[in-house]
């Protein structure tokens, strides 16, 4: 039997976009990128901002519906020290019990966006971030294009 996990709120990130680049599709879904413009960090263990144009999300569209993400690109934290992400996770719609939903939805189709970032980080005050196993979900917006991430710390 596993223990219940327990977990703390961390910090929030919003990454701000502007463009969306589709290759069409592949042998293995839609493949696109979608590089951030900017952003922020905010929250009682980081505190900083997104650097814009420091890589992008490679995201694809699974032939099942689900986007599978893949985003690298570089923090910076309030006090200069730069830090490198990589989300990965899956975005899909779904009927409310998991089952994923094709086609367009609105905000009242549920959706599932769960990710698991690592990082990378000198020795100092934030290398926490390279030992301490952390889950985060999202929401994504588009008037303006950005995507809200919270992420928790598993104790």
């Amino acid at each position: 039997m596993i223990p219940d996990l327990k977990t703390d709120f961390a910090f929030q990130i919003r990454v701000d976009f502007r463009e969306r680049v589709l290759f069409g599709e592949t042998p293995r879904g839609g493949r696109g990128y979608v590089p951030p413009t900017g952003g922020w960090i905010d929250g009682p263990r980081l505190k900083g901002k997104v650097l814009g144009y420091s890589g992008a999300d490679w995201a694809w569209v699974r032939p099942d519906g689900v986007l599978e993400l893949n985003a690298h690109y570089m923090l910076e934290a309030d006090d200069g020290t730069p830090i490198y992400i990589q989300n990965r996770g899956y975005l899909f719609r779904h009927d409310g019990k998991g089952n994923v939903r094709p086609g367009p939805g609105g905000p009242e189709i549920p959706h599932y966006f769960a990710i698991t970032p690592t990082f990378d980080v000198a020795k100092g005050k934030h290398d926490w971030l390279t030992r301490t196993v952390i889950v985060g979900t999202g929401v994504r917006h588009t008037d303006p294009d950005h995507t809200m991430f919270t992420y928790y710390t598993v104790g």
